[in-house]
């Protein structure tokens, strides 16, 4: 072949690749500098500054209309309305600033994957019985830790924004945006481990922390065994549904912060006690499965070519 050919079928290659977005991505590796740490922490700020300016914003108007100082004012039902309204525009502005801030550092390719075949009824009942075992594990922990200061509320908007708001966005930013992203960069295994610790982080409180990161555990290692949002959405919105029904049944409205522990429900101690030692069971045998299935995955599964 002439050195002219040669240089006619690279140009010919070169032109192909850049006008055809799918041969380019797979041509050239997807965030090979984002997210770096300091990426993380940015995004987590974004996310914080957030909800702190939508939160004075939303303390200024409810004054201008007459809900200021006075909490005895502000009813359970105005209170979920209020959470709703302000999370979803907290939220709405988090999740825009990332992915603006994502894109000035060079992040690419699809940060948001949804496909039906992820769909495993089975897989996700597995996941949710996982979720209320490994509650039942932190028990202990979360007792000792400093009560939760948030009055979610109750009612329709409450439930609005603990059962829809709640698991599309957090879902799309820590599961799609920063998990995706890490996995692009570092696989499957720190991706799933870093986007669990930041999911806990984003909701600031201790006993919201610690439940939030394990919870993220479970969550993360779904979306990465079916590479669909779908099912962490919905398991998700269970999780969340489960928690403001133990919520209206057994606390009453002046201590929503309080929470409602199974250790608190049951009070035979020896039936507590077995529930307690089947839960570490079943999350010590399904942490041992979810780690052994992460380090299995081929690499094409841990570093994923957009196409």
């Amino acid at each position: 072949m002439s050195d002219k050919t040669e240089h006619v079928e690279e140009k010919s290659q070169r032109e192909t690749t850049a006008s055809d977005p799918a041969v380019a991505s797979q041509t050239k590796p997807t965030g090979n500098r984002f997210p770096t740490f300091g990426d993380l922490l940015a995004m987590l700020g974004i996310a914080l500054v957030a909800q702190v300016l939508v939160g004075i914003v939303g303390r200024i108007i409810l004054a201008a209309v007459g809900y200021g100082g006075d909490g005895a004012a502000v009813t359970p039902d105005v209170a979920g309305k209020m959470m709703a309204v302000l999370y979803l525009a907290s939220m709405a502005v988090t999740l825009g600033g990332v992915l603006y801030y994502r894109r000035l550092r060079g992040g690419r390719g699809r940060w948001a994957r949804f496909s039906i075949r992820g769909l495993n009824p089975m897989l996700l009942l597995w996941a949710f019985v996982l979720i209320f075992a490994v509650g039942v594990v932190l028990e202990p922990l979360l007792r000792v830790l400093p009560d939760l200061s948030l009055d979610v509320g109750r009612g329709f908007w409450t439930l609005l924004s603990l059962v829809v708001f709640a698991p599309i966005f957090e879902e799309l930013l820590c599961r799609g945006v920063v998990l995706g992203s890490l996995r692009d960069r570092y696989g499957a295994t720190v991706a799933w481990l870093v986007s669990a610790l930041f999911f806990g982080v984003l909701h600031v409180q201790p006993v919201q922390v610690v439940s939030a990161t394990v919870v993220g555990l479970v969550l993360g290692y779904v979306y990465l065994a079916t590479d669909s949002l779908w099912p962490s959405m919905i398991l998700h919105a269970l999780n969340n549904a489960a928690a403001y029904l133990l919520m209206i049944l057994f606390v009453t409205p002046g201590d929503d912060a309080a929470g409602a522990m199974l250790i608190d429900l049951i009070q035979n101690r020896t039936l507590y006690g077995v529930i307690y030692v089947v839960a570490v069971i079943l999350s010590g045998v399904s942490g041992w499965m979810m780690v052994r299935t992460l380090r299995r995955m081929n690499p094409t599964q841990k570093n994923p070519v957009e196409v």
